[in-house]
């Protein structure tokens, strides 16, 4: 039985205005469903999923969040739950014991959205003047609560300067968290924001190279910049084959930023027992890219990541635009001792993303 790792955004609401965001758009223009809908949703299909992360939105922001993670850690305690948050949850549980006791007990591991280790930076990014302190108090309470803790950043030129990342890699250590990157996509309609914040092919290389020297690579669950770094370990890709997200609409889509409307039109959570039934064939079925062929690592990196190589080209027959090849470099790089010995996180291998730390 083949058992998913769900992305879930139960609300489209957000208390802050980040400059990237790339769900705001779809956000904006869609109606979000109820919590029957969820529990209907879930004692369907309980037996599908591996894992759910909280993201898109703040989902803390809604009261209904709460019951919903006790009810399916008690109904279906093998389902693993995780938060992606600004950091609002210690602002919603540090005056409300039975919000708190919820978190506790329901929720096993919270990522952090933390893109500048300097809080005016931050909150100006994030469109919010509280944005670090909410972060800050979260990892702390994460710490003092003995929970898996990570650091997630949006990697565009700006947050990967050398003195940003060292600064994020500091306040990592003092709250015993992760540091995950994610790099930026061109998800945004308006194409000038697309292009302040899409980074450059020498910057993501840079910046990958420095933090292996300076801090240590726990996982690298992209299928391009994996399958470089560590040839032989063959890093897959999951996306809308193990790995789908839900809208608050009830849309499932194949990834966290493939949410247009194309991508929403089949398949719902309220349709009956549906992820016995849920099938994206374009990236099950998806060819490599001609221009793969012959690569010494064709048969591990299969062209790339397919959200990039859908938002910068529109289709799955061109190869990732990081590809070294497409940015006179080549593949020969210094090979990466991971650390990784098991699953490093429910996102590792749901997104393709990297895990790094201390």
């Amino acid at each position: 039985m083949r058992k998913f790792n769900v992305g879930w955004g139960i609300t489209s609401f957000c208390n802050m205005n980040c400059k990237f965001c790339y769900s705001k758009e779809t956000r904006q223009n869609t109606k979000d469903i109820t919590i029957n809908d969820w529990l209907n949703f879930v004692d369907q299909n309980h037996e599908y999923i591996d894992s759910i992360n909280y993201g898109t939105g703040e989902n803390v922001l809604c009261d209904d969040f709460f019951e919903f993670i006790y009810y399916v850690r008690k109904n279906y305690p093998n389902i693993t739950q995780s938060l992606t948050t600004n950091g609002y949850i210690y602002e919603k549980v540090k005056n409300n014991p039975k919000f708190y006791d919820i978190y506790k007990a329901s929720i096993d591991e919270i990522d952090v959205s933390l893109d500048f280790a300097i809080p005016e930076k931050h909150n100006y990014f994030r469109g919010q003047p509280k944005a670090y302190e909410w972060a800050i108090n979260t990892l702390s309470m994460l710490k003092n609560d003995n929970k898996k803790a990570t650091i997630v950043f949006v990697g565009f030129e700006e947050t990967m300067t050398k003195e940003n990342i060292d600064g994020l890699f500091a306040i990592a250590k003092k709250y015993d968290a992760l540091v995950r990157l994610n790099i930026y996509r061109p998800v945004s309609e308006k194409e000038e924001i697309n292009k302040k914040f899409i980074s450059s092919y020498n910057t993501i290389i840079e910046t990958i190279e420095y933090i292996y020297k300076n801090y240590k690579v726990i996982a690298l669950s992209d299928s391009l910049f994996g399958n470089i770094y560590t040839k032989g370990l063959e890093i897959k890709e999951n996306t809308g084959i193990d790995s789908i997200r839900i809208l608050p609409d009830g849309s499932i889509c194949p990834s966290t930023y493939l949410i247009t409307e194309n991508y929403r039109k089949d398949y719902n959570i309220k349709q009956e027992n549906i992820l016995s039934k849920i099938k994206f064939d374009d990236f099950i079925d998806a060819p490599i890219p001609e221009k793969c062929k012959n690569c010494e690592i064709e048969n591990q990196c299969k062209g790339g990541v397919y959200d990039r190589r859908i938002l910068w080209y529109g289709t799955l027959e061109e190869r990732d635009p990081y590809c070294p090849f497409d940015n006179n470099d080549d593949i020969n790089k210094e090979q990466f001792k991971i650390l990784k010995k098991e699953r490093v996180s429910v996102h590792d291998g749901y997104l393709p993303t990297m895990f790094f730390k201390n």
